[in-house]
């Protein structure tokens, strides 16, 4: 078997050195503050009141507040971990992962990749699909009359439409959809984008203690 180039080994340590110091246990900590005991980000929150005997009536379900504020400070903090090119591209560190433990262990870690790539995929998130679908259906969302617009797709608008700068082409699909829904949108594919953040450094964690690779060059 070939040798990895010393070069790509040096680059992807170097990258991998980024991703940990980018990649802090409090990184989107707007959105952490927002999930349930499991981890996920509730839809809605039921409130039940009890009546006779063991029977209980429903009598409200509260939304998430989220705050426009608080979304595009996250957007800009996590942009370089779903952008092309960026060294902290979450893809590009798998690679570089893979790159420096060796063939084998490389090979083991495909599925890590997989994992990564159902959340990441090219410059945008929400690869495996929507979440939920939101416009107007006497209207033509931009997709064509009566198609709704899946969160994957308005959560990538408002980032690159309305978050990071303006597109008239993402704004126009945007134009029959609830801000609410837009910000919705992003906090869900966010959170799964943390959830695979967290996930690749615990491995980079796991492989550096077991001494499959150093992150700086052994001597």
């Amino acid at each position: 078997m070939t040798p990895m180039p010393p070069e790509i080994l040096d680059t992807s340590r170097r990258k991998i050195g980024k991703f940990m110091r980018r990649a802090t246990p409090d990184l989107g900590e707007p959105i952490l503050a927002l999930r349930d005991a499991g981890g996920a980000i509730p839809i809605f929150e039921l409130q039940w009141e009890r009546t006779a005997g063991d029977d209980w009536r429903l009598t409200g379900a509260n939304e998430p507040e989220l705050s426009k504020r608080m979304v595009d400070s996250t957007i800009v903090e996590c942009r370089v971990f779903f952008t092309e090119g960026e060294d902290c591209y979450l893809p590009g560190i798998v690679s570089a992962l893979r790159a420096l433990v060796g063939p084998e262990l490389a090979a083991a870690r495909r599925p890590l990749k997989e994992h990564v790539a159902q959340v990441v995929s090219g410059s945008r998130i929400g690869a495996s699909g929507p979440v939920f679908n939101s416009g107007r259906l006497e209207m033509d969302n931009g997709l064509g009359p009566g198609l709704l617009l899946g969160s994957d797709l308005m959560a990538m608008d408002y980032i690159y439409g309305v978050a990071l700068h303006e597109d008239d082409d993402r704004l126009a699909r945007l134009a029959n959809v609830p801000l609410a829904s837009a910000l919705k949108a992003v906090v869900y594919h966010f959170n799964d984008l943390l959830h695979v953040i967290a996930n690749v450094r615990a491995q980079i964690e796991n492989d550096i203690a077991k001494g499959h690779f150093q992150l700086t060059p052994s001597v």
